[in-house]
């Protein structure tokens, strides 16, 4: 650790690495070298700070309707043609055979989900982790991990792409080539045109950004952030107003805080350091940056148990955080949150209850202080 309490991780990406993607110890310490074009952090200055948020009022709270017994690890997007996507992985338990990734749908000006469909199913295998995205150009991306066993280290990162919001998908394909790479977040694309995908080694606990500079065509490992007080998993990141990347991760154990990341060479290298005011209790969390600039964390504000479900926002790109708001507080586990701000500047968190079913809260901004 440095005296600013930062420990500095810094790597760098050769062909040779890339070329021995399929080996697990060349995944995990594989690196960025810095382009030019990557350097934004260093060329702006940034934003004026947003006017805080006084609280994200709750508008509606509704469970999402399903068949199944175990629903788990949902994922929102908003479709190029205004649908609202919720992903998630359902079957009897984690890890069972019957698992697949399913979808519903809340059609653009209506108010109810569609029943879940089948999106993807390995037969005699399980599907886990769904993530959604949106690329500019309105393509669709599914990535979710294909098991091969009877464990999350035997799976493989797969993706199937839509062009017609959601209806149809392609065949999947193996987007990482790499064995123990596990996704729970968002991938972002930055304003160089980099698509930054945060991922983790399930064997280890060790979050990891991929980096794709072809739209998501190829990808290529980041050097893995370890930390050995406590490990840190399942990344969510978000672009900051200077181009600089923050990311807030789930802790592994250890003092059961979160873990901040940030990079200022478009994910190359990362500082690491905790956030004791941000308790985990080695829960998933998301992480969304609003159109007004504000940043908004959804977790557990625990040391040891996953509930209560909370908010807290920062309008000083994540140098300080309000007090947790919370938005569910019954029995554990309320937990895996995804968020998303439509396009009518409404938020929207889906999470799974108690692993029986998957709620979705809607809310709106409030900037007022009356």
């Amino acid at each position: 650790m440095s005296p600013a309490g930062l420990a500095q991780i810094t790597c760098h990406r050769g062909t040779s690495t890339i070329a021995l993607r399929y080996s697990l110890f060349a995944i995990l310490f594989t690196s960025c070298v810095p382009t030019e074009e990557c350097r934004i952090a260093e060329k702006s200055g940034p934003a004026a700070a947003p006017e805080p948020l006084a609280a994200l009022e709750i508008v509606a709270s509704e469970p999402m309707p399903t068949s199944y017994a175990y629903n788990h690890a949902s994922t929102i997007v908003e479709s190029a043609n205004g649908d609202l996507l919720v992903a998630w992985g359902a079957g009897t338990e984690e890890l069972a055979p019957d698992c697949v990734i399913v979808l519903s749908r809340r059609r653009a000006g209506e108010s109810q989900w569609s029943d879940p469909v089948v999106i993807a199913d390995k037969p005699g295998d399980a599907d886990a982790n769904p993530v959604l995205f949106l690329d500019d150009a309105g393509l669709l991306h599914l990535y979710y991990v294909e098991m091969f066993g009877a464990s999350f280290c035997l799976g493989r990162v797969m993706e199937k792409t839509s062009s017609d919001n959601g209806l149809t998908w392609s065949q999947p394909r193996d987007a990482l080539k790499s064995v123990c790479t596990m996704i729970r977040n968002h991938p972002i694309m930055t304003r160089s045109g980099r698509w930054i995908l945060p991922a983790y080694q399930q064997a280890i606990y060790q979050s990891q950004f991929w980096i794709s500079d072809d739209n998501g065509f190829t990808w290529s490992a980041g050097s893995g952030l370890f930390t050995p007080s406590a490990n840190n998993l399942q990344p969510a990141v978000v672009e900051l107003s200077d181009g600089s990347l923050f990311s807030l991760m789930r802790t592994g154990g250890g003092n059961f805080e979160t873990w901040e990341a940030r990079s200022r060479d478009c994910g190359n290298t990362w500082q690491l350091r905790q956030r004791p005011e941000l308790p985990n209790p080695n829960s998933g969390l998301d992480l969304l940056r609003l159109a007004t600039g504000h940043l908004v964390l959804a977790y557990n504000p625990s040391k040891s148990e996953r509930t209560p479900l909370a908010l807290s926002y920062s309008s000083d790109e994540g140098q300080t955080w309000s007090p947790p708001q919370t938005i569910d507080d019954g029995d554990p586990q309320l937990s895996y949150p995804s968020l998303w701000q439509s396009n009518d500047g409404r938020i929207h968190l889906p999470y799974p209850e108690r692993l029986m079913r998957i709620r979705h809260i809607e809310l709106m901004i409030s900037t007022s202080l009356n």
